[in-house]
């Protein structure tokens, strides 16, 4: 009586922990660069939709050519009775160059469009002192292309981007992971196995503050459109739509020549 007990406890904190999570977009980088000279350092607080934690830097090479780079570190660590834990690790790095024009009778307009790619390895697994301990992992890489629209003034920058971010996981794999059908999303994943999706992500991104300090807040959604089953596959909690929506927030430093 005393084993069965512990078992159902052991199964019941797996299902409370969260459902497998193989991937987790980033916040998304609108570098809204103006001037050649010109940069800019963010540090950006993903709750909701995208990555923990994130840094992102820009950087104006031209009076239209900009460079972009960006870091995510997403961790979950969930414990239940019994000192069942899960574990959630992504770590994820993109680059990415593109063209800005400024518009306006006082040049406050500006239109950006911005490329490039990047590359990240995740790992979730269970730790429990009842065997056994399923684990799922996998690299990944993503290409993305991302237009935009947008408002810079000393004080305020607006921003609406379109990002069609493409996303390739691959040598998926999974210790045990069949043993438990709650966690099982239905995907076998066998050893090498290899998925890929794209997403549309419109966001809308606001910075308000001091000509070099602003705090920023960004809003927006996930729109899985093409092969939309292998990106819930990866991130299962989505289907429960409210991970679908995005949510930010964090501090932008400007550094580098102004006009």
């Amino acid at each position: 009586m005393n084993k069965s007990i512990k078992i159902l406890s052991f199964v019941s904190g797996l299902i409370l922990s969260g459902c497998v999570t193989l991937y987790k977009p980033n916040p998304i980088h609108s570098p809204l660069l103006k001037y050649k000279g010109e940069g800019n350092a963010s540090a950006i607080l993903g709750l909701s939709g995208s990555g923990l934690t994130n840094l992102q830097a820009a950087y104006a090479i031209s009076n239209h050519t900009g460079l972009m780079i960006d870091g995510m570190y997403h961790n979950r660590r969930s414990t239940s009775s019994d000192s069942i834990i899960e574990k959630l690790n992504i770590f994820f790095a993109e680059a990415g160059a593109g063209y800005f024009t400024t518009f306006g009778a006082e040049k406050n307009g500006l239109f950006q469009c911005y490329a490039g790619g990047g590359y990240g390895s995740s790992k979730d697994i269970i730790h429990s002192s009842y065997p056994p301990s399923p684990e799922a992992n996998a690299k990944y890489y993503n290409l993305f292309i991302q237009p935009g629209m947008g408002y810079v003034s000393k004080n305020i920058e607006v921003a609406l981007d379109l990002r069609a971010n493409y996303v390739c996981l691959f040598d998926i794999n999974a210790y045990l992971y069949n043993k438990f059908e709650w966690w099982n999303t239905n995907f076998n994943y066998y050893s090498g196995a290899t998925l890929d999706f794209m997403n549309l992500e419109p966001s809308l991104t606001l910075k308000a503050g001091s000509d070099k300090i602003k705090g920023i807040i960004q809003v927006g959604v996930i729109i899985p459109a093409i092969n939309s089953k292998s990106y819930f596959d990866v991130n299962s909690s989505s289907l429960l739509i409210g991970p679908l929506f995005k949510l930010s927030f964090g501090l932008s430093y400007s550094f580098g020549m102004k006009r």
